[in-house]
Parts: C-alpha cells; sequence; structure tokens
C-alpha cells in the first residue's frame, strides 16, 4: 500500500496559477529527499522574483512575484539546481509526547488494527516504536506532517470524512502520521477528517505561538516519538 504520493522518475517543475511553481521530486517519499527540499527552499527564497517558498510532501511550492518574475526561466533554474542539493541530517530537537490509545480518545484503533489483521496492543507498539520526523507543514498552524510511520501500518485515508474530537489527537492517514494541536477555548470541539484517529495525548504543548520567538514548537527535521501511556478498549 502506497502512503499516497506520487512516485516519478524524475523531478518536474508545474505551473500552479500565474504565480507559483511546484517542483515534484523524484522518486518515493524518504528523508534524504526531503533533506534536499529544505535545503533548496532555503536557497530559492533568496532569488529575485521569488515572495516565498512552501516546502510540501515531496515537493516545494515556490510562490513568484507575477511582475518581476520568469516563470519559464525560474522553472529551469530549479530543475537545474535540484540535483546539486545534496541531502544531510537537520540536528533538530526531539519531544516525546504521552499517549492514550484506544478508548473513546482513539476510537478507530479497532478499526486500523482489523484493517490489517492486527492486534490492537500490536498496531500500538508498530506506532510508539517509531521516530518521527516533521516533514512539511499541515494544513493549520500545529506539529505538521510527520514521516517514520511502519510501512505495516500504511491506511489509506477514509473516502467519506467522519467527526471527531478537536485536542491532541493522534492519527494515521495514508503513509503519514498527524499529531493534534490542543484544542482552544472557544474554538470547534469536533472536526471533519478522514485520517484515523488510534489515540489522544492529554498533555500535548501548543505548537505555534505567536508571542513566542520562533512562533513554532517544532521546525522541519525535528522529531517526536510516542510514549504510550496506556491502552484503553
Amino acid at each position: 500500500m502506497n502512503s499516497g504520493i506520487v512516485v516519478l522518475a524524475e523531478p518536474r517543475v508545474s505551473l500552479c496559477g500565474s504565480a507559483a511553481l511546484l517542483l515534484d521530486a523524484e522518486g518515493p517519499l524518504a528523508l534524504p529527499t526531503q533533506e534536499r527540499i529544505w535545503r533548496l527552499s532555503n536557497r530559492v527564497r533568496s532569488w529575485d522574483g521569488v515572495i516565498d517558498v512552501q516546502p510540501g510532501m515531496n515537493s516545494l511550492l515556490v510562490l513568484l512575484d507575477p511582475h518581476h518574475a520568469d516563470p519559464a526561466e525560474l522553472s529551469a533554474r530549479l530543475l537545474e539546481m535540484w540535483p546539486t542539493v545534496e541531502a544531510g541530517r537537520v540536528a533538530g530537537r526531539l519531544l516525546e509526547v504521552g499517549v492514550v490509545y484506544g478508548g473513546e480518545g482513539g476510537q478507530d484503533l479497532a478499526d486500523v488494527a482489523a484493517h490489517h489483521r492486527l492486534g490492537p496492543e500490536t498496531v500500538v507498539a508498530l506506532h510508539a516504536a517509531a521516530e518521527y520526523v516533521v516533514f512539511a507543514p499541515g494544513v493549520s498552524p500545529g506539529f505538521g506532517y510527520l514521516f517514520g510511520l511502519d510501512p505495516r501500518l500504511f491506511t489509506p485515508r477514509r473516502k467519506v470524512p467522519v467527526m471527531r474530537v478537536v485536542g491532541g489527537s493522534v492519527s494515521i492517514g495514508g503513509g503519514q502520521a498527524n499529531l493534534g494541536k490542543p484544542s482552544v477555548e472557544g474554538g470547534p470541539a469536533m472536526q471533519p477528517t478522514g485520517w484515523y484517529t488510534i489515540g489522544r495525548a492529554s498533555d500535548v504543548p501548543i505548537p505555534f505561538d505567536l508571542a513566542k520567538d520562533p512562533p513554532n514548537l517544532l521546525s522541519l527535521g525535528d522529531r517526536i516519538r510516542f510514549r504510550v501511556d496506556r491502552i484503553e478498549k
């Protein structure tokens, strides 16, 4: 079962609208490739005509100034530079998070176990044994997309989203893992998701706070380990 990432034989650059370029890396999702994307983003950020860059999963989105950028020229420049960028491990931070697996906060644990024909305890052991790397920012301020999930737990996302409680959710979607931010007073109590919620972290820290410098608790390349506090039925 794949992770939902299209595997290319060679890199490609696509025009996104009239003011953005998307570089898709060749090969499967892998840490060395992602390290190269982080390093490329640091270089491209300073180019003339570039407004911002956004690393993705096996990709890099480059936002352009439509009045001062030549998309064709920058596309060629991206493809020329990409092979010269080397991988290298980022000496990031490590965050350990205690998780209560199963029960009301992880009601999809049984579904994941049944899908893989494993016992819930085996699913938990495989999930907690891995060390996850923050690969790319998520769709909302938080810990981002986590890479490192054991392939034996790759689970296709739901075709029809379900409602799940907001706040410290520990989830699986495709070949990725996710740690949700804590619930916010006045925010929604539940939200729709296609991911499988297998546990909940009761003491999850705030991942993004504009009052702090830097505002992100974790950056790209930082790591998360999940500690099994207990398993509930």
